[in-house]
């Protein structure tokens, strides 16, 4: 069993590609980034060693990244603000969308190894699952790998895993940040569960939890060691390239 002082396999990291995170990241087997952040020669660095690199996409919600401008109401698949994050909600049934997706997929794919398809529970479950299949079907090689996406069960697994890499990042896995804090019963007895499905369906899992203290950030770590696995802690932003501290401080 991993104890909770052991590196976790994948960062997840949403902020720039400075110097000193880049070279935090290339210590990690895998890291979940912004490709769009990223020069392509940045990512290549990233990838000439042992780390595989998995590009954030938003599939059920719009919102601005790098080049990418997102209005709200400027589009006809717009349909609801998420005040939490500024971001979106989106048809994801609606063809513009589609073809808007896969547009920013490929660009990613051309120097990454796979995506990450983030809010996947944002929009009508069954549109958004058939999204997920034309990008398997579009990209049958890459790593897919799904935050969460448990409205999609259990159709969604033999899509991720179609491919070798493919996996779950399970966010939120026993603390949340609004506030930062460890979840209530009812909460921890949630994620225990999704935890056993998804080892049943024998997709690769990552765990990512939130702190805002070390002592937080022990408690998420020594909870998931309980289940044998590590798990990645940051901040709200996922602006720790290396997350927090391992040591007890």
């Amino acid at each position: 069993m991993s104890s909770p002082t052991d590196p976790s396999p994948g960062a997840v990291y949403y902020g720039w590609p400075t110097p000193g995170a880049l070279a935090k990241l290339e210590q990690f087997e895998r890291v979940f980034v912004q490709a769009a952040l990223y020069s392509p020669e940045q990512l290549a660095h990233l990838r000439s060693g042992s780390t595989r690199v998995l590009a954030y996409l938003s599939v059920g919600e719009d919102h601005p990244l790098g080049d990418w401008a997102c209005v709200p109401g400027s589009a006809d698949y717009h349909c609801g603000l998420n005040p939490d994050w500024g971001s979106v909600v989106v048809d994801t049934a609606h063809p513009l969308w589609q073809r808007t997706l896969l547009e920013r997929a490929a660009a990613a794919l051309a120097h990454s190894d796979g995506l990450l398809l983030d809010t996947l529970d944002s929009a009508a479950p069954q549109p958004t699952l058939a999204l997920v299949r034309q990008l398997r079907a579009a990209f049958p090689e890459a790593d897919l790998w799904a935050n969460r996406g448990f409205s999609l069960w259990p159709a969604l697994p033999p899509l991720l895993s179609a491919a070798p890499g493919g996996g779950v990042l399970f966010e939120a896995f026993s603390t949340h940040h609004a506030p930062y804090a460890l979840h209530d019963a009812a909460g921890l007895e949630y994620t225990a569960f999704w935890l056993e499905r998804l080892r049943y369906s024998g997709l690769d899992i990552q765990l990512l939890d939130y702190a805002d203290t070390p002592a937080l950030a022990q408690a998420a770590r020594e909870r998931a060691a309980t289940f044998g696995l590590p798990t990645f802690v940051s901040d709200r932003a996922l602006s720790l390239a290396g997350g927090w501290p391992q040591e007890v401080l």
